[in-house]
């Protein structure tokens, strides 16, 4: 009689172990990987303000790859950060047309590549279009050009030239990471391994603004 209670318990025992267990498994990975999450956002967040206070003091982005690469984690590659950038003549002409810099967020490609930052920025113009991945949310407009009051055709001339952003000249910058999942796994377990209009893309991004000295 006791040894079949024994049995018994054992069953129940090895039964709610099998029950349990990817439950606390599932936990642990993703906890592990919210710590991978939030060291990639914090990387982005000092990306873009030593970027942005770099582009204030010199007008330039020649230093940008040496900045991304001093800061991004180990586990991501250099190829799946990028940046684009937008110009205006001062402060009153940003704000005159809405939504005043803040346009969609985006990851200014369509797939990552072992291309840095600045080359790859310079191939597009240093900007983002609809063609790009687009977060799901905060999207207003793809403020490109005149129509936004801002130096689209101009904008790689201006950046690229050896004196740089033109004084008191405003700009809005934007900072995006494709994030790699440790497995195809844990990506579910963010909102499906993705949070873009693209599926297994998921974007961590910063942004900042400034006038340049």
């Amino acid at each position: 009689m006791f040894g079949f209670f024994r049995n018994r318990f054992r069953g129940v025992t090895i039964l709610e172990t099998a029950l349990t267990l990817p439950i606390v498994l599932s936990i642990a990975l993703f906890s592990l990987e919210l710590i991978r999450v939030g060291l990639a956002q914090n990387a982005v967040d000092t990306i873009t303000k030593e970027c942005t206070f770099r582009l204030m003091a010199t007008g330039k982005v020649d230093k940008f790859d040496e900045i991304f690469k001093k800061h991004k984690p180990l586990s991501i590659p250099l190829g799946n950060f990028r940046y684009y950038i937008r110009i205006y003549s001062d402060i009153n002409t940003m704000m005159s047309k809405s939504p005043y810099g803040g346009e969609t967020i985006g990851w200014a490609d369509t797939s990552e590549n072992d291309t840095s930052p600045s080359t790859k920025a310079s191939a597009n113009n240093y900007g983002l279009t609809s063609s790009h991945v687009l977060l799901n949310k905060y999207q207003t407009d793809i403020c490109d050009g005149s129509a936004y009051k801002e130096y689209g055709s101009s904008r790689k001339t201006l950046l690229e030239r050896s004196t740089g952003v033109p004084s008191g000249y405003v700009f809005v910058l934007t900072v995006a990471v494709k994030f790699p999942f440790s497995s195809s796994f844990i990506a579910k377990l963010f909102n499906g391994g993705s949070n873009t209009n693209k599926e297994n893309t998921y974007i961590l991004w910063a942004r900042g603004s400034g006038m340049v000295n």
